[in-house]
């Protein structure tokens, strides 16, 4: 793979790995934090058992809406996730699909999560996601305070 096209994120929590990774599977939670920061998300429907689907619908300020959906392919708690992404195009279709994993590890203070997507179509949809991940992440640092 390409590394131009390959999104790495690493954040540490003080936080518990059981509870960082609860935020990603408990569907009360994961509404609270994810999306950019000043976006809600209003719609959501998620299967969280390796196979199941799911499906969310963030919302901005001024009323824009963007979905996105996959697939659960690997759950191995506390420490690992791994989905399928692709953005919900406007005729109800998906879009260029990437895949999503989530590792969590005990750190001093809390736990190592790094999350690493990809490849993406192209470096610009790379820094996108950027964007949209370490925003969101600042409001689960928030949650898990």
């Amino acid at each position: 793979m390409d590394d131009d096209r390959i999104l790495r994120i690493i954040r540490e929590f003080e936080a518990k790995p059981d509870d960082v990774y609860n935020a990603w599977v408990n569907p009360e939670i994961l509404v609270q934090w994810w999306g950019p920061e000043g976006m809600t998300t209003p719609e959501y429907d998620l299967n969280i058992h390796e196979g199941g689907s799911w499906t969310t619908t963030m919302e901005s300020s001024n009323g824009d809406r963007v979905t996105v959906s996959g697939v659960y392919k690997i759950l191995q708690p506390p420490d690992r996730l791994v989905f399928s992404w692709a953005w919900n195009e406007p005729d109800g279709s998906r879009g260029f699909e990437t895949e999503v994993e989530v590792c969590l590890a005990a750190s001093g203070t809390g736990t190592l999560m790094t999350l690493t997507q990809g490849p993406f179509e192209n470096a610009k949809s790379r820094n996108n996601h950027n964007f949209g991940w370490t925003s969101s992440f600042n409001d689960l640092e928030k949650i898990l305070g």
